[in-house]
């Protein structure tokens, strides 16, 4: 194999703790750490100045609606996906800002615990950021009682839960680099893609059969299957291999994707649907999760087999 002249200047280069290539020498990450109200997004703003960024998961989930709604409903429904596709965001955005070279970009999430940043200090230093420039600012809760800080924070998180976060950021006691990339991973390995009720070739035939007028020319044919959850097995493990009827009772249209609503076993997306069929032009399956025009048409069965869909496959 031959030897690339990219190759060879990193081997001449200086590494990083993770033993990457120092690529970035001159690139700042900061992670901002503290209880809210203290602070800590006003330090942000002030850190990033006008050349930087700021990365939080809260505006990831307050550009989807009400942010009190959103953490009411996770906690009815004692799931907390959406949470998590919510930090997913967020880190995906960062990487993004550091792969364009942005300089400062800034963290600006609660951070208590070590492992909480791991991923996007994992992430700076496989991208070539020198441990020296990851910085950790630290507010703690800025001189302020627990009282103070329930009453200032803007998110309405309650006394209780504050006592709890003041008592967290003591116990964790200091948080550096290596602090970090010792700590345990925030969420454990999982080899599953997604689980999902798979349709049968005779239900996906029908299904396909019942709205080919509806799908626009020359869209991508999916069919395929009904969510359960992303990244998760199926919840009872009794189902597995178990046949479902699924009934059809909407379908729903947007630029990019196709999809009908069923009813007939529950989802951790918010209408449970099957996905039809995509834009070519930039098209995903996860994009009808996106629709909002639905309209009902005459109801009818399809069945698939409850499955668990593993990653590589």
């Amino acid at each position: 194999m031959k030897t690339t002249i990219k190759e060879i200047l990193r081997e001449g280069m200086t590494k990083n703790s993770l033993g990457v290539a120092i690529t970035r020498p001159n690139q700042v990450f900061i992670i901002m750490r503290g209880i809210p109200g203290a602070g800590k997004s006003t330090k942000a703003k002030e850190l990033a100045g006008a050349n930087g960024v700021i990365h939080s998961t809260d505006d990831v989930i307050e550009e989807q609606g009400d942010y009190k709604a959103f953490f009411a409903k996770m906690v009815e429904a004692k799931d907390f996906t959406d949470l998590s596709r919510a930090h997913s965001t967020n880190l995906k955005n960062l990487i993004k800002s550091i792969k364009a070279g942005v300089s400062p970009v800034v963290l600006d999430n609660t951070n208590i615990k070590q492992n909480e940043p791991k991923a996007a200090v994992k992430a700076a230093l496989e991208l070539g950021l020198d441990d020296k420039n990851i910085k950790v600012v630290d507010i703690g809760t800025g001189g302020l009682s627990a009282e103070e800080l329930a009453a200032r924070n803007t998110h309405g998180v309650p006394l209780e839960k504050i006592r709890t976060m003041i008592d967290s950021h003591k116990g964790q006691g200091e948080m550096t680099v290596a602090s970090i990339m010792a700590a345990k991973d925030m969420y454990k390995e999982t080899d599953i893609l997604y689980s999902a009720v798979v349709l049968d070739n005779g239900s996906k035939n029908a299904l396909l059969s019942r709205v080919e007028d509806e799908i626009p020319q020359g869209w991508t044919i999916i069919a395929h299957h009904m969510t359960i959850a992303f990244g998760k097995p199926v919840p009872n493990k009794e189902d597995l291999g178990k046949v479902v009827n699924l009934t059809v009772t909407e379908l729903g249209l947007s630029d990019m994707a196709m999809a009908v609503r069923v009813d007939g076993y529950s989802s951790k997306n918010e209408i449970p649907h099957i996905t039809v069929a995509i834009n070519p032009d930039g098209g995903k399956p996860v994009m009808s999760n996106e629709i909002t025009k639905w309209r009902k048409i005459k109801p009818f069965v399809v069945s698939g087999e409850v499955t668990e869909i593993k990653k590589g496959s």
